[in-house]
């Protein structure tokens, strides 16, 4: 059953003003301490319908970002800063879940992709870019890697699921499949290699290939980190040509 929606207004915060994620310490504990004050059940957060996990039976794989757990997080969600509340992102499904804390219940709670603007999790950074003007499937979360003068670049984190038959039933096993967007001259590109930013910067072909040499082992131990790495040297380099 869909939880009841809940959509109260408040007004305490507004002469404050919505800065998400470029708040002061300070100000991170006067939206904890106003949230302890009037309950989070009664701030909008848990606006959404009630999530369910049908694939539990898994080989140890989970479908969720970084872990099958909750953990502490902020978001920015129908036009309200949320700091230190539980959240867990679903790579399945491309959606972002938020449990209840109190001790009167527990639940939990799919947040509706068009009230999230961004998020943070384990320190990794969210969007949300609903008009890239590519066809992608999903709601359109990306992570922040690279935000630069010209060029920058965003992590899609996605998994797919496989069905396993057991004698005890269906076993489920998620893997990443991962991949890339370029943002230049404020167009996307969605990219999953060196070779496609190539094609998307040819005048920059000596420069990715030159890099490519140097972080062979990086590319196969890390591919997000390389990409990240290959984004800020190509920004770099366009800031010393001008």
């Amino acid at each position: 059953m869909p939880l009841k929606r809940i959509n109260l207004t408040f007004t305490l915060l507004t002469f404050i003003g919505l800065g998400a994620f470029s708040q002061t310490k300070s100000q991170n504990n006067i939206y904890e301490t106003y949230d302890a004050i009037v309950g989070l059940d009664n701030t909008g957060l848990y606006n959404g319908t009630e999530f369910t996990d049908p694939f539990l039976n898994t080989d140890g794989s989970y479908r969720y970002f970084n872990g099958f757990d909750y953990t502490k997080g902020s978001v920015a969600y129908n036009g309200q800063y949320y700091v230190n509340v539980s959240l867990k992102y679903d790579l399945l499904e491309d959606n972002l879940l938020v449990r209840s804390d109190d001790n009167l219940s527990v639940f939990n709670v799919k947040m509706i992709p068009e009230f999230v603007t961004e998020f943070t999790l384990y320190n990794h950074h969210f969007v949300r870019l609903p008009e890239t003007g590519l066809s992608l499937s999903g709601n359109g979360f990306f992570e922040t890697a690279y935000i630069g003068n010209d060029l920058s670049l965003y992590i899609k984190h996605t998994k797919k699921k496989k069905d396993k038959a057991l004698n005890s039933g269906i076993q489920y096993r998620f893997t990443e499949n991962n991949f890339y967007v370029l943002k230049n001259n404020g167009k996307y590109y969605s990219v999953s290699s060196s070779k496609d930013i190539e094609k998307i910067l040819p005048e920059k072909k000596e420069l990715i290939r030159n890099f490519s040499k140097s972080y062979k082992a990086l590319y196969k131990s890390n591919p997000d980190s390389y990409m990240t790495k290959l984004l800020k040297y190509l920004d770099g380099a366009t800031e010393n040509t001008k």
